[in-house]
């Protein structure tokens, strides 16, 4: 808030055989208050990414490996590797979580073991390609993908989300993949499309690790 001063004028006023002194003060301008500008909050990538130890159980349709589980396991506060299971295969992909994009360092399939990485491991692996890319906002683009939609109402078994973010990548032949997160869960939902063939497969459940 600033202030401006208060303006006095004097005036002199003339009585009689004696001068009198009249202070008459000036009009006060009210004080101008300046308005915050809203600054919007940083997204914090990690909350895109379940808890260390989580399970996710997601239920899928169209083909018989559209169901699977994912694990998550954090290294430390940057990377993270998340374990999908879908009944013939174990896929690990392994992420850095950078201030404006997560990329996927490591994904390895058939992996049944969980990944150990030695001293230092994490910190030189390179990025296989981006993950996710701020601002998470229609119409930005980043490998392929396209947000169209950054506050989509979503149903799941799990529950309903009402801020969706939909990623969509469109593939020389046609055929259209859909990814939906959500904030504090990671992705909740994808789709694959070619003409009347749809797989999908959605969250409905979250284990807890074991104590």
């Amino acid at each position: 808030m600033k202030w401006r001063p208060f303006l006095f004028a004097v005036v002199v006023l003339a009585a009689g055989c004696g001068d009198e002194v009249v202070q008459v003060p000036a009009p006060v301008e009210e004080p101008v208050i300046e308005k915050e500008t809203d600054v919007p909050s940083k997204v914090n990538l990690s909350s895109y990414f379940l808890k260390d130890g989580q399970i996710a159980h997601f239920v899928g349709e169209g083909n018989e490996f559209a169901s699977y589980t994912t694990r998550t396991v954090w290294h430390d506060d940057r990377h993270v590797t998340v374990y999908e299971d879908n009944g013939g295969t174990v896929m690990a992909r392994t992420f850095r979580v950078e201030d404006e994009r997560i990329v996927v360092v490591r994904e390895e399939g058939e992996q049944y073991e969980d990944y150990v990485p030695s001293d230092g491991e994490l910190e030189s692996l390179k990025p296989l390609y981006t993950y996710l890319q701020l601002p998470l906002e229609v119409g930005q683009s980043f490998d392929g993908w396209t947000v169209i939609d950054d506050s989509s109402p979503l149903e799941t078994p799990l529950q309903t989300f009402d801020h969706a973010v939909v990623l969509e990548k469109i593939g020389e032949d046609g055929s259209i993949v859909r990814s939906y997160f959500a904030e504090g869960f990671g992705e909740v939902k994808r789709e694959f499309m070619m003409d009347d063939f749809i797989v999908s497969s959605m969250i409905e459940q979250i284990e807890e690790p074991a104590r």
